[in-house]
């Protein structure tokens, strides 16, 4: 009664003011990721437990902080929730990078793991996120082979979506030009195949949040200060 994951995010009440002093709010995925991360100093992060973004989260988020690094798993190629989330934070104006690997190059570990092994190695992971654009790119040039006509058609899939979603030209350009490139076809079949994509729906309502009972039936005067 009191936790539901899809509206709370764990970790909050001790991140908030690291949050907005540091203007970026690290999402991990577990709970012993983010204990680990606090410990060590790295305190504006928070867990999503495990779900991807929720419009509840976001609207919690907003208070505090549009610049979101996010670091857990996720499929982009095959998960709609992931990208559905995305979607959502894109159009609630968030900025939004992604922690795609650790150290070596891989992601092999948790946060919690790599904290444990070398803080240095966590912080220095985060400071290279990569932006939302090159991690759609990186992730559909992994999920497909660029060298077929059908793995060409596959990457297509996953990254003409989120250039259509670009409202600055110039931003759009670039990434028509580097897809292009890397596809090895003419930037006019892009920009042709661009034009077939159907403006996406966006989630930018801010639904309301689902409030534990607790704070519900708690006095009017105290909602405010379980709130924060």
């Amino acid at each position: 009664m009191l936790y539901e994951k899809s509206g709370l995010l764990y970790g909050l009440h001790n991140a908030k003011l690291s949050v907005r002093k540091q203007n970026q709010c690290v999402v991990v995925e577990g709970y012993t990721d983010v204990i680990m991360a606090h410990q060590v100093g790295f305190e504006n992060t928070v867990a999503a437990s495990g779900t991807a973004l929720t419009s509840q989260h976001l609207v919690i988020l907003k208070r505090y902080s549009e610049n979101l690094v996010l670091a857990f798993d996720m499929d982009v190629a095959g998960d709609s929730a992931t990208k559905r989330g995305i979607n959502n934070a894109e159009a609630q104006g968030f900025n939004i990078k992604i922690v795609g690997s650790y150290g070596d190059g891989e992601k092999k570990s948790d946060p919690a793991d790599i904290i444990l092994k070398d803080p240095k190695i966590w912080e220095a992971s985060v400071n290279k996120a990569k932006s939302i654009m090159d991690y759609y790119v990186d992730s559909a040039f992994a999920h497909a082979n660029s060298a077929t006509p059908e793995g060409k058609k596959e990457i297509g899939k996953i990254v003409l979506p989120a250039i259509k979603r670009l409202v600055n030209n110039i931003e759009q350009a670039h990434w028509i030009k580097v897809l292009a490139e890397k596809l090895g076809v003419n930037e006019e079949v892009i920009v042709q195949e661009l034009a077939k994509i159907k403006e996406e729906k966006t989630y930018h309502r801010e639904e309301p949040v689902s409030l534990p009972p607790a704070i519900v039936s708690a006095p009017q005067n105290q909602r405010k200060k379980l709130l924060e």
